[in-house]
């Protein structure tokens, strides 16, 4: 029976089966073998029933394979289109456009500014100084100078027996300044400056006497000299001290020497030469009062000068 279900039959194969019978019944019917024949026959149709019924179920199944595919359980799109009709309409916006005039006028939000290092606020430490020596006003102040310029002197007494005279001429000054910078830009200290002046006549009471006279002044105090700009030239500043006066006449016995207040301004620029060391001009005035007692007579001296200063600072 295995031979059976290897393939199936081919459809002339009834035919030769009948005719097979036919013959062979026809020559032994009524014999013992006619019987037996039969009996084999019955059991021949039997086995090529079972065969055939393991065939038609595979030829079944194989024809069933090619029926029309279920219908989908999920029902169809609600206004889907056909192959050849046009397509549906666009769904409506799900909400109204909104115009270029609100958009715009909505604010934008903008990042803080950056706080800058070392302030309130900021996590970044404080930017180093610049190191000192790096052509800035720090440190040690050092500052000499020379000059020249035009002065005049007041030579006065309470007392009638003295005549009260001036004069008037070319001054000179030295400074020697000495100091430090609490801070860059402004620098503190000790002044002393000396100013000197000539002439060679003076006046009395509105008359002009010859001779010659001379007067000097000198001051030692307390100086402060600003620099707006610590890595700059421009400066100014002042200075308020004690100072002394003096006051001669050639050829007399007359001399004033007193004691009393001086003060002083000046304005300047000075120009790098190196890291610590600067050249410049100034332009000072230095005045004085000083008194002096001889006698029972007050005597007083008031002496100012207007000076430009070539000037060497170490800072």
């Amino acid at each position: 029976m295995g031979f059976l279900c290897a393939a199936p039959v081919p459809p002339n194969v009834p035919h030769v089966f009948e005719r097979f019978v036919s013959a062979r019944r026809g020559a032994s019917i009524g014999t013992l073998v006619f019987r037996r024949q039969c009996k084999r026959a019955a059991r021949l149709g039997f086995s090529l029933t079972v065969g055939f019924s393991w065939v038609n179920p595979g030829a079944a199944y194989g024809a069933g394979s090619t029926s029309a595919p279920a219908e989908s359980a999920l029902p169809a799109a609600a206004g889907s289109a056909s192959a050849d009709g046009p397509l549906p309409p666009p769904p409506p916006p799900q909400s109204a456009a909104v115009p270029l005039a609100a958009v715009a006028s909505v604010p934008v939000p903008v990042a803080p500014a950056a706080t800058p290092p070392g302030a309130p606020g900021s996590d970044l430490p404080p930017p180093p100084r610049a190191p000192r020596g790096a052509s800035l006003h720090d440190g040690l102040y050092l500052r000499l100078a020379l000059g020249v310029g035009l002065g005049g002197s007041l030579v006065s007494s309470d007392s009638k027996s003295f005549d009260d005279y001036s004069f008037g001429g070319g001054a000179g000054a030295f400074d020697f300044w000495l100091g430090g910078t609490p801070v860059p830009g402004l620098a503190m200290g000790a002044a002393f400056s000396v100013l000197g002046l000539g002439s060679s006549q003076r006046t009395v009471d509105g008359n002009h006497v010859s001779g010659d006279v001379t007067g000097s002044t000198g001051l030692l105090g307390y100086f402060v000299d600003v620099f707006p700009n610590p890595a700059r030239g421009l400066h100014f500043g002042g200075a308020l001290g004690f100072a002394s006066g003096a006051a001669k006449i050639k050829d007399s016995d007359r001399e004033f020497l007193g004691g009393g207040v001086g003060l002083e301004a000046w304005g300047g620029y000075d120009f790098w030469i190196s890291q610590q060391w600067s050249l410049g001009g100034m332009l000072r005035f230095l005045g004085s009062v000083t008194r002096e007692e001889d006698a029972g007579v007050a005597y007083e001296a008031s002496l100012g000068a207007a000076t430009l200063s070539f000037t060497a600072l170490y800072h």
